[in-house]
């Protein structure tokens, strides 16, 4: 039998979607490549991973959660062992991704860990929110600032740091304007009655486009500190490959 770590690591992650167009989605990777790696993993063990009985879209078999579920299992124990050996030494560096709206909270956390908790070098990147869960669940991302928890899975490193909310904005029928989350998500029967669609993965850009031209869609107001009713939740998500102690340090200096 071949090793089969990687493949067994990216069905861990697939499974937290209901098949396999919508993995694609979030694993980083394009559904033909989902498709073999799948394939592979079913013929090397000898199993079914995906019902393909469904004509438009396959679902996952029970086999699939059991062997995610095993290796899930498994990775967490060796995860656990190698951090017992790495707890004590000093990180050099993080990557950080955050969503456009929440860079306020990210660039905070940033200036936190270089002065209170050491850390050497911060990669910061703002991306959309497909992007974002895209690579913090491929593990591209130590920590994610997000309105949203990418998949289904519960995460052991999360801390909510506020509030946002999403105002409804309706200045012209005539565009509709969409970031790239939205559009994929969207029902496109729906957006027919508009004469142009207008997406953009930037906030900025989005914000610019409402101020200068109108449009109906949606912005999300100012993340502030502490909670809100009907509002969306900012959290700070770390990987599950990240050091305990650092997380543990990252979240006392910005509780302090």
């Amino acid at each position: 039998m071949q090793q089969l770590y990687y493949e067994l690591s990216v069905l861990a992650k697939a499974v937290n979607f209901k098949n396999l167009s919508a993995a694609a989605l979030h694993v980083g990777l394009s559904q033909p490549q989902l498709s073999r790696i799948i394939a592979k993993i079913e013929d090397e063990l000898k199993i079914v991973l995906l019902d393909r009985s469904a004509k438009r879209k396959s679902g996952w078999t029970s086999v699939a959660f059991q062997l995610s579920e095993i290796f899930e299992k498994s990775s967490h124990r060796l995860v656990s062992e190698l951090q017992s050996i790495s707890n004590n030494q000093m990180v050099g560096e993080l990557h950080i991704g955050t969503l456009e709206g929440l860079s306020d909270f990210a660039l905070n956390a940033s200036r936190l860990c270089f002065e209170e908790v050491g850390v050497k070098k911060i990669t910061l990147d703002i991306l959309d929110l497909n992007e974002l869960e895209a690579n913090f669940l491929s593990g591209n991302l130590d920590l994610i600032f997000t309105s949203k928890q990418p998949g289904r899975q519960k995460f052991k490193y999360l801390m909510e740091l506020g509030f946002q909310r999403l105002e409804a904005i309706n200045s012209s029928d005539k565009f509709c304007v969409l970031s790239t989350f939205e559009y994929g998500r969207a029902n496109k029967k729906e957006l027919e009655q508009f004469p142009h669609l207008f997406v953009s993965n930037s906030l900025s850009i989005r914000r610019a486009w409402f101020e200068n031209n109108g449009g109906t869609g949606h912005m999300p107001t100012e993340a502030k500190r502490g909670r809100a009713k009907d509002a969306e939740p900012v959290m700070m998500i770390g990987s599950e490959l990240l050091n305990p102690l650092l997380w543990q340090n990252i979240t006392r200096a910005i509780e302090d």
